[in-house]
């Protein structure tokens, strides 16, 4: 019987020490070569969290109002296939701009040394130049118009509201002066003028909890107790206004204990 040869016997049990060898020694390299740029982008990102006061990749998380998974394409470089709206969360919680953060995964994919990138990649840094300038000229431009639009907003919201008070503005100082020099006219005589006001509250969505003096089940989500004690569903006496906006709380009514 022919004994087979060392190499035939291997052949078919999977790769030799050799083979396995020869395939870590590169690996290994390109995982040296990976770390360092992952330990350039997180010394840089470790930086600027530092200075933004943002203690863990969990805290940047919760700040940015992104998930770890996203947090994690960030440290590694791969803003590509994050949203902007993301990125730009990002930058704020670090303080910094989307133009640094882009600028920084940009910057760690170029630090190979020129022998190991290919054509395209040694010409990377001048077509990045390029894209990082219209990125931030188109940033700019985008943030100015949002302080317009902001501007324009808040100048929309005064005058409609102004539109609502305008009875009241023109009538209320007019019966202060008359009340100042007839202290007996009858306060009720004033309610009318309060108007404007509730239709104000009415347009942006303010509901009062309940009116003062109203009796109701006793709700601690809705109700603050001005003394004693009582158990979810107690009758209880409205004593003070609480207000919702939207369905939030705004103010919690106080209330207490019905006799």
């Amino acid at each position: 019987m022919v004994r087979a040869s060392a190499g035939e016997e291997r052949k078919g049990q999977g790769p030799c020490l050799e083979q396995l060898a020869a395939h870590r020694g590169p690996s290994k390299g390109l995982k040296q070569k990976y770390e360092k740029l992952m330990s350039d982008r997180e010394r840089l990102l470790k930086r600027w969290m530092v200075t933004a006061k943002v203690r863990s990749w969990r805290a940047l998380a919760d700040a940015a109002q992104v998930s770890m998974y996203q947090v994690r394409l960030l440290r590694q470089g791969n803003l590509d296939r994050l949203r902007l709206d993301a990125i730009g969360r990002i930058a704020k919680a670090l303080n910094v701009t989307p133009i640094d953060l882009l600028g920084m995964a940009n910057n760690a994919d170029n630090t190979k040394p020129a022998s190991d990138q290919s054509p395209a990649q040694r010409l990377a840094p001048d077509v990045h130049a390029a894209e990082l300038v219209q990125l931030q000229q188109e940033y700019h431009r985008l943030k100015t118009r949002l302080e317009s639009e902001r501007e324009q907003l808040l100048a929309e919201f005064q005058r409609s509201s102004l539109q609502i008070l305008e009875p009241w503005l023109l009538n209320w100082y007019k019966a202060v002066a008359a009340a100042q020099h007839n202290p007996h006219i009858p306060a009720t005589n004033l309610l009318p003028l309060l108007r404007p006001l509730d239709q104000l509250l009415e347009h942006w969505a303010v509901e009062q909890i309940a009116p003062i003096g109203e009796e109701v089940v006793y709700d601690p989500q809705w109700h603050q107790l001005a003394w004693g004690h009582a158990q979810p569903g107690d009758r209880v006496k409205v004593t003070m206004p609480g207000f919702r906006h939207q369905g939030r709380l705004l103010h919690r009514a106080q209330v207490s204990i019905v006799q």
